[in-house]
């Protein structure tokens, strides 16, 4: 276990403090409007993947989505013992997927309203609806690997897009999912993306912070030993 934490600390551990990881990751998380646009604007696209069951649409939304970085502050709060820190990263997170629900919700309701999609095609026959409205071990196996992805980011003082991107696809499909199935036939279901959004998140805040947590083990007993 030593060996395994001194070799953590020496491929990817760049001996900065986690105070300081933190401090900096909060430099990089901000409630602004750019972070609620793309969030908003994130949850329309899905909205439209869901609904159509295009898998190009639902990547789309999913480059665009800088649903990782808030969590990634949480992580590194978590971590570092500073929980201000910890508690606006997940303010601005729980924002972001209200508003990229909202997006989801507006859009199904004009979508419906205009006749593109009538109410009775809403829902939940879609292969790509149904999967994040049922929480399963893919997705949640998804996440935990993007938080372990986001921590070891975190830990380098780096980003990395992709990580982004694979932390979105475990967050706004389902954060969009639980407002649409909202407004459908069966609205009760509604409750399974609400409880795949928590599992998934939970997952890349928990193995974010202990990806950040061994680091800064190695990091102490390299210290000691020298």
């Amino acid at each position: 276990m030593f060996q395994l934490v001194d070799t953590y600390r020496f491929v990817i551990c760049p001996g900065v403090s986690l105070t300081e990881k933190c401090e900096n990751k909060n430099e990089q998380v901000a409630l602004d409007s750019s972070y609620l646009i793309l969030m908003t604007m994130s949850g329309v696209l899905a909205g439209v993947a869901l609904l159509t069951n295009s898998i190009p649409i639902l990547i789309g939304a999913m480059v665009i989505a800088p649903a990782l970085t808030p969590l990634e502050l949480v992580s590194a709060g978590l971590a570092a013992n500073r929980f201000d820190r910890a508690g606006f990263g997940a303010k601005v997170a729980l924002v972001g997927l209200l508003a990229a629900t909202a997006g989801a919700i507006v859009t199904t309701v004009t979508l419906n309203t205009t006749g593109v999609l009538p109410p009775a095609e809403n829902l939940i026959d879609k292969p790509l609806l149904e999967q994040r409205i049922t929480a399963g071990w893919f997705s949640v196996v998804a996440a935990a690997a993007a938080g372990i992805a986001a921590g070891v980011t975190t830990d380098r003082e780096r980003q990395d897009t992709l990580v982004g991107v694979v932390a979105a696809l475990a967050l706004v499909p389902a954060a969009a999912a639980a407002g649409i199935t909202l407004l459908s036939r069966a609205p009760a279901r509604a409750s399974g993306g609400l409880l795949l959004l928590v599992l998934n998140a939970g997952m890349v805040v928990i193995t974010g912070t202990v990806t950040l947590w061994l680091g800064a083990r190695g990091d102490r007993e390299a210290d000691t030993a020298n």
